[in-house]
């Protein structure tokens, strides 16, 4: 009888071992600097597997590392930052539940993840300009092409993807018979994207927003244009009257837009500066016929650029679900009006098609588009804009 209830007990641990382990909290064990490397290595030690959000913040510039449900098991003032490029290691807890590891950088930087995640170790390594970048002053035509290219000024950096999850907080976007809100689809569309991108050698992902709060328009293209961003996608999830309207859609700036919004650049006659890589105030001729020129030069390159990327994404997308248009669809939406930088809408489906709610839900699905649009984005990468991978 004893033999019985022991290995009864025994087996309910073997079992509920696992279940108990799972439901702990993560633990970072240990943070490890290299001193002598070139560049720096940062190795994270964990209590268990963990796939963090990695990504860069910039005025200071910093690495960020965001976990979920996470304890810190280790004192930070003992580590020794002696000859490296790393000035401060601290935690902040920008969300419920959500623990921030950030490293303060004293130099411009990219970073790499060397392993695989998720793992109970995390590997990362930062290559650092000892001297800060600023902007670049307009050349030849040529570099106005591709203005946000010129800013590194030879630099090899990471190919920085802005994702905007749209919506967020007080404005919950498309709601579906079921519930089913738009801002928390497409925000864990945006989290495995981000996901697959920070991966990805050469590449890491900056959100708009990390939780369920909200970030206007102008701030959002703000957001992108401070934290240097190569392209900009907008994840939506589409509603409309008639509940029978399927499938997802991609978009770009329309010709009018992005003739309104040159107009208006053209208005800012003090900051002229702002398109990075072209010092227009630095220009012996400031006759606004030259000023028009150049503007419409740097976006006429954007929005052929916009459109390059969102075909590379529309033909991913046509891998994995239906498409509602067939071809790239362009329009005057206020988030692809950044005249400088790539960028595109993606409508993932139909929040109102009760169908197409259900697979929005479903996180299997979530993860085909999110995979869909990095293939995209890797495509565009590759063929456009000069990676080297």
């Amino acid at each position: 009888m004893m033999n019985k209830w022991f290995r009864f007990i025994l087996s309910c641990f073997i079992v509920g071992a696992p279940l108990f382990s799972y439901g702990m909290p993560l633990k970072i064990t240990d943070i490890q600097i290299s001193h002598t490397l070139s560049p720096s290595q940062i190795t994270i030690k964990l209590s268990k597997p963990s796939h963090p959000r990695i990504f860069v913040l910039t005025h200071p510039d910093r690495l960020v590392l965001d976990f979920t449900r996470t304890q810190l098991a280790i004192k930070l003032h003992s580590l020794d930052l002696t000859n490296t490029d790393i000035k401060n290691v601290r935690i902040g807890q920008p969300h419920k539940d959500i623990f921030r590891l950030v490293f303060d950088i004293n130099y411009f930087f990219h970073f790499k993840i060397m392993n695989k995640l998720p793992a109970d170790q995390i590997v990362v390594t930062l290559s650092t300009s000892r001297e800060k970048t600023g902007v670049v002053k307009f050349v030849a035509k040529k570099q106005l092409l591709n203005p946000q290219k010129s800013m590194l000024v030879g630099e090899n950096h990471s190919f920085v993807v802005m994702i905007d999850p749209g919506h967020g907080g007080k404005d919950t976007g498309a709601i579906g018979d079921r519930g089913t809100k738009e801002k928390e689809v497409v925000f864990k569309i945006a989290e495995q994207l981000a996901a697959l991108i920070n991966q990805e050698p050469g590449m890491h992902a900056v959100l708009t927003r990390y939780g369920d709060y909200y970030v206007t328009l102008h701030n959002r293209l703000v957001y992108a244009r401070k934290n240097k961003a190569d392209i900009y996608i907008s994840i939506h999830a589409d509603s409309y009257f008639n509940n029978r309207a399927s499938g997802a859609s991609v978009y770009a700036l329309s010709k009018h837009g992005a003739t309104s919004i040159a107009a208006r650049w053209l208005a800012r006659r003090d900051n002229y500066s702002e398109l990075e890589g072209v010092a227009l105030a630095e220009l012996n001729d400031q006759s606004s016929l030259l000023r028009s020129v150049l503007i419409d030069l740097a976006q006429t390159a954007t929005v052929r650029d916009s459109m390059r990327l969102g075909t590379s994404i529309l033909d991913a997308l046509d891998n994995v679900t239906m498409l509602h248009y067939s071809r790239l669809e362009q329009a005057p939406f206020m988030v692809l009006k950044s005249p400088d930088i790539p960028s595109i809408l993606v409508e993932t489906g139909f929040i109102s098609n009760l169908t197409e709610e259900s697979r929005l839900r479903d996180k299997a699905y979530q993860h085909k588009i999110a995979a869909a649009l990095f293939n995209g984005i890797r495509y565009y990468q590759k063929k456009y804009a000069g990676a080297s991978v």
